[in-house]
């Protein structure tokens, strides 16, 4: 993959993964919660929209390594890139975090008494564990997963050799923590960790001057993916076989898709690629707008005649409303603005 070359693929991959997401909350405040519609089997049928998570993680792995594989063992090169993932990532989320903390702190007690603990509001800030496993935000979990994937990332910058072993050793101790152990270090070393390893694999393989069965490849992964979706939401216990199966098909649509971009055999639509570019504000925004508008929704209308799937569908709509608002309205500004500074 040179430099220059940019896959739209990748990008509209990362909008279908928001979707995913927004539809398996928006499912769960339908289908799961108790005091609201309470519809369970909706939910067991869109709940394995969770996965759009592996969907995400293999895609780091691919951008990462692509946008900065030029850069390893270049250490005068890690100060621009830990800028250029701090602006990404940090910003943005802490307007969302602090209103969480915010709400938890004027809400009465819910009885997750983890919520006004200092070291989870720390971790939080820093988006690093410290002394807990435990977040403020729902979604905000995937997010520590990144920024320890970006610190380990980071080591190959600074020296090739010692980089490779840190991060094989990350990816060992991984593997290992397959086996359910102590919820602190299953945080550090989860198996979902992997996929980052995964996507690299696939940017590396994506760099061959090679001519692979790319729609054979794209269909058995995007099948895999999608039967592991409806799997997620049937199985008494999701599993972790389950969520990296969803990895393993997410990388090989992912692979097979770019690949047939690359030959000019299809063309990804623009509004596919917004959805892209918008997906970490829809990931960050929906989950407190899907709440709020469920339970208002329920509170004045929700005995009215209405098939649940509307409601599901209207849900889903204003979450990735609100995160198409504040992509358009603050990440894009503020992207801009710490871009110059840089």
């Amino acid at each position: 993959m040179a430099q220059h070359e940019k896959f739209r693929t990748l990008q509209a991959g990362r909008g279908l993964a928001a979707l995913l997401v927004v539809i398996c909350h928006a499912s769960a405040f339908a289908g799961e919660e108790p005091t609201l519609w309470h519809r369970y089997g909706v939910y067991l049928w869109l709940r394995g929209g969770a996965l759009g998570v592996q969907l995400f993680f293999v895609l780091s792995g691919i951008v990462i390594f692509a946008a900065h594989k030029n850069d390893i063992d270049k250490p005068s090169s890690l100060p621009s890139f830990l800028w250029k993932r701090f602006r990404r990532i940090y910003p943005l989320y802490w307007i969302f975090f602090f209103l969480t903390v915010l709400r938890h702190g004027f809400a009465p007690d819910s009885g997750l008494g983890y919520q006004k603990s200092p070291w989870v509001i720390v971790s939080g800030i820093a988006l690093v564990h410290l002394f807990s496993s435990q977040t403020n935000m729902v979604v905000a979990w995937t997010l520590f997963d990144e920024v320890l994937f970006y610190l380990f990332f980071s080591l190959l910058l600074l020296d090739k050799k010692v980089g490779a072993i840190a991060f094989t050793l990350w990816m060992g101790a991984s593997f290992f923590f397959l086996v359910p152990s102590e919820a602190y270090w299953s945080s550090i070393f989860s198996p979902n960790h992997l996929l980052f390893g995964l996507g690299i694999f696939v940017a590396w393989m994506l760099e061959k001057d090679c001519r692979p069965p790319a729609r054979g490849i794209f269909w058995s992964g995007a099948v895999l993916f999608l039967t592991c979706v409806v799997l997620a939401g049937h199985l008494t216990r999701e599993g972790m076989a389950v969520r990296l199966s969803a990895g393993v098909g997410a990388a090989c649509a992912l692979f097979g898709a770019a690949e047939i971009e690359r030959r000019g055999e299809w063309a990804v639509p623009n509004w596919l690629v917004f959805l892209g570019d918008a997906s970490y504000s829809i990931y960050l925004a929906h989950f407190m707008v899907v709440s709020t508008v469920a339970r208002i929704g329920f509170s004045r209308w929700g005995q009215l005649p209405v098939p649940i799937a509307i409601w599901v569908v209207f849900l889903v709509l204003c979450g990735a409303g609100a995160g198409i608002l504040t992509h358009v309205l603050i990440e894009r500004p503020l992207l801009r603005k710490l871009g110059k500074m840089g």
